[in-house]
């Protein structure tokens, strides 16, 4: 079952009953709140506006500063596509009874996953309170076991890290009492 929440996370929750199989999965991503459509009409009306612009310099005979407005929309162009593409990193949590494991996938498509034996498994939230706006301080997730450690939604605002954190902490717990009721 899919849920939309309004912060830049999404959330995906998955039941099963057997042991050692899947008890939950979260995946998070970052937000991108243009749409593609948004997108092409935002590139419509900046071609079209500086296609008026250009027209009026050609028209007073400074017809070189067309390729500069060119250049100018393909710079735009450019760095939305760079932010479309970062959005298609993704960070997926699976709980079972014995271990939580944490796969990551970059915009490139490259893949790392990393397990955590349930039992000795911690969430951490650094530092605990937000930061303020003006500090340089960024809060983080890390979850650790054993010396091994992996830093959960790197990407996200801090104040959806607080909540993810809880969230985290719950899947936890449930996949320990799931273990123990077994």
């Amino acid at each position: 079952m899919a849920q939309d929440r309004s912060t830049s996370a999404a959330f995906e929750s998955q039941v099963a009953n057997k042991p050692r199989r899947r008890l939950e999965q979260l995946t998070i991503w970052p937000h991108r709140s243009l749409s593609r459509k948004g997108f092409a009409i935002v590139m419509g009306v900046l071609a079209g506006f500086l296609f008026i612009i250009g027209l009026g310099f050609f028209l007073a005979g400074a017809w070189p500063v067309i390729g500069f407005l060119g250049l100018e929309l393909l710079v735009v162009w450019g760095a939305f596509k760079l932010n479309y593409r970062a959005a298609r990193h993704r960070e997926t949590i699976h709980t079972t009874t014995e271990d939580v494991t944490v796969e990551s996938q970059t915009p490139a498509g490259q893949r790392a996953k990393k397990s955590f034996p349930l039992g000795w498994l911690r969430v951490n939230l650094t530092p605990t309170e937000a930061p303020s706006v003006k500090s340089r301080v960024q809060q983080k997730i890390i979850l650790s076991s054993h010396g091994e450690h992996a830093e959960i939604g790197k990407y996200l605002h801090p104040a959806e890290k607080a909540g993810l954190s809880r969230d985290i902490d719950a899947m936890i717990d449930r996949a320990r009492a799931s273990r123990d009721a077994s």
